[in-house]
């Protein structure tokens, strides 16, 4: 039988491999019926709403550079994940000394900087897909909060909410700012984050609305097709392809 081959059946069959599928693998069903919030960036997220969030008994995600507002309010996070290539190399080591919970990084090549994370592949090429086993890809569709769906349901989640997912970006061209690697238009600006300073004057690629979109519909679709909910409880949002819930209204129904 063909060695490639066979690592594929065995992978597909959700038998890890390489020490750092042993690592996600470990994560399986580890929350198995709780529910899950992931924290978007966006302007209209509030430290009185994360407030609330952080007594709240549920999963909870948050990205990139979440951690600069340690330092203004108490927030105590499960899962800490970035799947951006160009920020992962800017802030990398920020990320490792200054996040909470378990550091979740995604990649479509390894890091090179030891630390206390778990590294997955992303995919990068073809349509999206809701990968239901990361100990071979997962499909980011130009969203970390896509990619956290994945992680999370891979845990055993299967009711999800999303907040601070505004899904409305400014920018503004750098002259010249063509990667040659990449062949994408880099851009600038702050106020698309209710974090100042979030990018620290570094240069970025402006998201694919579109991509994004088509993710988060294909990923309610499989994830109500399997009894499970997707919605979004964001207090000021762009992004239409999901059910809408009041944030109010949301945390009073799980502390009651």
């Amino acid at each position: 039988m063909n060695l490639n081959f066979l690592k594929t059946f065995i992978l597909e069959s959700g038998i890890p491999i390489q020490n750092w599928q042993r690592k996600l693998y470990s994560l399986k069903n580890k929350h198995k019926g709780k529910k899950c919030i992931l924290i978007g960036n966006g302007p209209s997220v509030t430290h009185s709403d994360l407030d609330k969030i952080n007594e709240l008994d549920c999963i909870k995600f948050v990205f990139n550079r979440f951690h600069k507002v340690y330092t203004a309010i108490k927030f105590d996070p499960d899962y800490t994940m970035s799947v951006d290539p160009l920020f992962i190399d800017d802030f990398l080591s920020e990320l490792l000394n200054e996040h909470k919970g378990q550091l979740l990084l995604g990649h479509h090549r390894k890091l090179a900087k030891e630390g206390t994370y778990s590294w997955f592949k992303v995919k990068t090429a073809g349509k999206f897909e809701f990968s239901t086993n990361p100990l071979m890809y997962i499909s980011p569709g130009g969203s970390v909060v896509v990619a956290a769906l994945q992680i999370a349901y891979y845990m055993g989640c299967r009711e999800f909410y999303v907040y601070g997912v505004d899904h409305s970006f400014v920018s503004k061209s750098l002259q010249g700012g063509i990667n040659e690697n990449k062949d994408s238009l880099l851009v600038e600006g702050e106020g698309n984050h209710f974090i100042k300073n979030y990018r620290s004057d570094k240069a970025w690629y402006p998201p694919n609305t579109d991509e994004i979109e088509t993710a988060f519909l294909k990923s309610r679709f499989f994830i109500e097709s399997k009894g499970g909910c997707l919605v979004n409880i964001s207090r000021r949002t762009e992004l239409k392809e999901l059910s809408i819930m009041n944030f109010d209204k949301f945390v009073k129904s799980l502390k009651h």
